[in-house]
């Protein structure tokens, strides 16, 4: 697993809302740098800081290895200078809601601050570039700042630290107890009571008709980073696919109708489809509550 460090300040909005991240290949003069080629080195199951106005505002996983694509139309007029042709990386983030000014902690981090190529200054200003490398060292003290005074653990353990970290943050942020807030943080991997919950309403894939819940994922329908906390535990809000369907269903390349149908988007693979043996089926019908969460799947998600 590898950490990076983005700096969103004129399209963070963008790219949250998008759950992306998007840089040019080269510069106008066709010129590469660092950063451009860090987006080609990324990989699913990273992390990511974003860094927005001087503070760290969220913390990202990387669902995606770089795929070329154009400049986001949402960009509008920002970024004009910037060439069209471009890398994209799928991201879920999570917002943090206490955000943090790493200018105030240089104490903390400035050890961690690679020599080369490091995203803050050593008088805690930031660097001028889109996507910085950093070390597990620096993100363990990132999310110590972030998450509160947690024991030191190693560089393995940044997983459970980035769990506990958003934990934290859910149950400063509301009036739940911290059981409820790491059950919570545990349904953004599929863990959990909302596990539990899905398991009561959905028996298998749908698509595959594999029942075997060791090959199955517990996938929000409502993405997690787009969703309330009771809707984060609501096992309405899930269904249980094999992995690769998980995949299309994430990415929105597929999406159900009221009445059960799948839903192919133009956006889709064919080639992977067709290997896949995914073609229009019904897989049979939903209760009003997966109504509602597949409502906005199909509007906001599902690459129509």
């Amino acid at each position: 697993m590898q950490y990076w460090w983005v700096s969103q300040k004129q399209t963070f909005n963008q790219e949250y809302d998008g759950s992306y991240m998007w840089s040019p290949k080269k510069d106008r003069a066709g010129r590469s740098n660092h950063s451009y080629v860090n987006m080609t080195l990324v990989l699913p199951g990273d992390r990511v800081f974003s860094y927005k106005d001087s503070k760290l505002v969220a913390i990202g996983v990387v669902r995606s290895r770089a795929y070329s694509a154009p400049k986001p139309r949402e960009f509008g007029v920002t970024g004009e200078q910037w060439s069209d042709d471009g890398w994209r990386v799928d991201v879920d983030y999570s917002l943090l809601q206490n955000k943090i000014y790493p200018s105030e902690h240089m104490d903390k981090i400035i050890s961690f601050l690679p020599e080369k190529h490091s995203p803050l200054q050593t008088n805690g200003h930031g660097n001028q570039a889109y996507l910085f490398a950093i070390s597990a060292e620096l993100a363990e003290a990132l999310l110590n700042i972030i998450g509160g005074d947690f024991p030191q653990v190693g560089s393995s353990d940044v997983e459970v630290l980035l769990d506990r970290s958003l934990a934290a943050n859910i149950a400063r942020d509301t009036e739940l107890s911290e059981t409820e807030a790491e059950q919570i943080t545990k349904s953004r991997r599929g863990q959990g009571v909302f596990r539990a919950r899905l398991e009561s309403i959905e028996a298998g894939c749908r698509v595959t008709g594999v029942i075997n819940p060791k090959h199955l994922i517990a996938s929000h329908i409502k993405p997690w980073s787009k969703s309330n906390n009771q809707e984060r535990l609501d096992g309405n809000n899930g269904l249980l696919l094999s992995p690769h369907i998980d995949h299309l269903f994430d990415k929105g390349h597929i999406t159900f109708s009221d009445t059960g149908d799948l839903l192919i988007s133009v956006s889709a693979d064919k080639e992977a489809l067709k290997k896949w043996q995914v073609s229009g089926m019904n897989v049979g019908g939903f209760n009003q509550a997966q109504l509602r969460y597949l409502k906005y799947h199909r509007e906001h998600v599902f690459n129509q």
